[in-house]
């Protein structure tokens, strides 16, 4: 009795509740928490970027006199005579084969520069390893022009350390060299500026990306055979291969928007030699006083950027979905 008692169940249990479509279609309503929430940085960058992009392309299609810019007057409507006249002429197009090739460079070499850093930093001991990348960020903390006036100084015709150590060495020609008159000279000393200031980011963000890579594969690889070179090739490139298109990717559009140091370096005057698009633009526009042809020139120089962002915007997507 006793028994039947304590197996006798006490009450019945309800089945699970079944999800109906209506469960369903709570689940999915609309949540308008994150949309309200981004809201603000829509507007901020609606405001700082929108409306003067929108003033840009207003004045790419007039001609607009200095009098005019500073008393807030609207221009004389020209329509696409600014983008003909910018398009027709040939020292656009030398800036632009200009600010194709610089950035080729830059990125080739600060790439290349950055992945050998990266692998010594893994090969050396933890704390050389820490100090090394103490310098590099601190030298990534010096600002863009503190930095372009080190290396004006160094350059220097007469008083340039460079100059004075090629002349300590025995090359007495270097005495009161100006690295600036031949041109190939003068992009050499800003591309090493510019690499010098890219080196810390990209250095430290794929000596990450490789501590990341399991050792024992590596060690099962040099097992095997493997040189270095090999090792690199199939162990270590497969890991880090987003984070290289990450970073190429950045580079690109970062040098491409060269400016303040070849505009610095050389007096803020610097010769149609030294001239990429970004100045270029500047030049036309303050320079000469022509400001629609400089915005005109403004938006094309956007456009080409818009190209560069859907192939990083593409490649991060890629990244994403797990297809690199």
């Amino acid at each position: 009795m006793h028994m039947a008692a304590v197996m006798e169940p006490v009450g019945t249990l309800d089945p699970p509740p079944t999800r109906g479509r209506r469960g369903v279609k709570r689940r999915r309503r609309f949540e308008s928490t994150p949309y309200v929430l981004v809201i603000p940085t829509i507007l901020v960058i609606v405001l700082t970027l929108g409306v003067p992009l929108y003033k840009i392309v207003m004045l790419a299609f007039q001609h607009q006199s200095k009098r005019q810019l500073y008393t807030n007057q609207p221009g004389d409507w020209v329509g696409f005579q600014n983008f003909s006249d910018v398009l027709s002429d040939k020292e656009f197009w030398s800036s632009v084969e200009r600010t194709f090739i610089i950035t080729i460079l830059l990125v080739v070499f600060s790439m290349l520069f950055a992945l050998g850093l990266a692998l010594l930093l893994n090969l050396v001991s933890k704390w050389l390893r820490t100090s090394l990348m103490v310098l590099l960020l601190f030298v990534w903390a010096i600002p863009q022009i503190v930095a372009v006036e080190l290396y004006a100084w160094f350059t220097d015709p007469n008083f340039g350390v460079v100059n004075y150590l090629l002349t300590k060495l025995g090359f007495s020609g270097f005495k009161t060299h100006d690295w600036f008159v031949n041109q190939t000279q003068g992009w050499i000393v800003i591309m090493a500026l510019v690499i010098w200031q890219a080196l810390p980011f990209l250095t430290v963000t794929l000596s990450a990306g490789m501590s990341m890579v399991p050792k024992e594969l590596g060690e099962a690889a040099r097992m095997d055979g493997a040189n270095p070179i090999q090792v690199f090739r199939t162990v270590t490139y497969p890991t880090i291969k987003p984070l290289l298109v990450i970073a190429t990717s950045l580079s690109v559009i970062w040098d491409f928007q060269l400016f303040g140091q070849a505009f610095v370096i050389r007096q803020n005057k610097p010769e149609p030699m030294y001239q990429v698009l970004g100045i270029f633009s500047y030049t036309e526009a303050f320079g000469h006083s022509d400001y629609g042809l400089g915005a005109a020139i403004s938006i094309l120089t956007i456009l080409a950027m818009l190209g560069m962002m859907v192939f990083y915007v593409r490649q991060m997507l890629r990244i994403g979905d797990g297809d690199i």
